[in-house]
């Protein structure tokens, strides 16, 4: 019979042998790790003890912390108090595992239904600060908003941004968009159109990665079984895997800016940044007339750079003398550097968001 999840608290979850299984190999069972993912994007409410359990499993596999004999002893006379006596004395039959991960954790999860307390008490950090009982939060409500159409749906967010959901998306977020981040959870595809707040970032979060802006226009694609994308048109905004890095390492993320995407490639659970697959003239198109005679080379990639917000990297001394006639104004920026190569004769590629022209120059023989 499936599990009601949905009324389990950290303590429950650390004792579950599936979610113990997904935190320590997230990776090995793909459904296990779609199904918890997706699990919590519909069940947000829930991310608080589920991080505290994943928090508690960790302290119990990494820090080797072993009570001294009187410690244990009153630990078990308390955890005797309140778990069943049959889960007490299958525990006790078995001592060869008092010193194993699974059993400390079984030992923690009885602390905390004694003491009601969070993960971080004594006996988990006996070094460190004790937190507040997570009971003493109060829990945000969800508002969800979803799309059951075959088009594009305009949903407007508390704080004056808008999202367009695309066909088989939703979204969630706390009521009011109150606190000192605004953050939204995504399934699926959408385009967001955020109101600059500088004092309050603005959070989109996906199975895997976090996108973070202040004010700006991008698009978060995550579907199940796809990789995730996030491609950006106005201003700028950072992408980062949304999985806690441990203490001390530093979290693997990119920046963004227009005309640029990232791809969160799943299995090899990896970033990868690029250029958007048609990069658009931003600002006013008028402004850029990409009428070119006998202009020199460095000039037309200056304008190019300019136009499309690309950083173009090339031998400026042996294209020193390479000049261009040429009407690029409708072409597309692809178009434009083949042309432009063309006349030069020279090649581009693209190496993640950069644009490298390979020459020998004008002159060369």
């Amino acid at each position: 019979m499936k599990k009601n999840y949905s009324s389990y608290q950290a303590a429950d979850f650390a004792r579950d042998p599936e979610f113990l299984k997904w935190v320590k190999y997230p990776q090995q069972n793909q459904s296990l790790n779609l199904f918890w993912n997706s699990w919590l994007l519909e069940n947000p409410e829930k991310r608080h003890e589920v991080e505290e359990a994943r928090q508690l499993i960790f302290a119990i596999l990494e820090q080797n912390y072993t009570p001294s004999d009187a410690k244990q002893a009153e630990l078990w006379a308390r955890i005797r108090m309140t778990l069943h006596a049959d889960e007490v004395n299958s525990l006790e039959s078995n001592q060869s595992e008092k010193h194993t991960a699974l059993f400390w954790m079984k030992i923690a999860a009885g602390i905390i239904l004694i003491a009601g307390v969070s993960i971080g008490t004594y006996y988990l950090y006996p070094a460190k600060q004790i937190i507040q009982p997570a009971a003493a939060v109060e829990k945000p409500v969800f508002v969800k908003e979803e799309n059951l159409t075959t088009s594009g749906r305009t949903v407007v967010l508390p704080d004056g941004s808008s999202i367009v959901l695309q066909p088989h998306s939703f979204i969630q977020y706390p009521k009011g968009l109150g606190g000192e981040e605004r953050e939204v959870y995504l399934t699926g595809e959408a385009f967001f159109e955020v109101k600059r707040d500088p004092s309050r970032p603005f959070l989109v979060h996906t199975n895997e990665i976090v996108t973070r802006v202040l004010g700006t226009s991008f698009t978060v694609r995550s579907f199940e079984n796809e990789n995730v994308v996030v491609r950006v048109r106005t201003g700028k905004v950072s992408v980062f895997k949304s999985k806690e890095s441990k203490k001390g390492d530093a979290v693997e993320g990119v920046v963004l800016s227009p005309n640029q995407q990232v791809i969160y490639e799943r299995e090899e659970m990896k970033l990868s940044k690029s250029l958007i697959e048609d990069p658009v003239v931003l600002g006013t198109k008028q402004f850029y007339d990409f009428e070119f005679k006998d202009t020199p080379v460095s000039k037309v990639f200056e304008e190019i750079e300019a136009a499309y917000g690309v950083d173009i990297v090339y031998d400026e001394e042996a294209h020193a003398h390479c000049r261009l006639n040429a009407s690029l104004t409708d072409a597309p920026l692809y178009d434009k550097l083949k042309l432009v190569c063309k006349g030069i004769n020279a090649h581009y590629e693209l190496l993640d968001s950069q644009i490298v022209i390979y020459g020998k120059g004008c002159n060369a023989d």
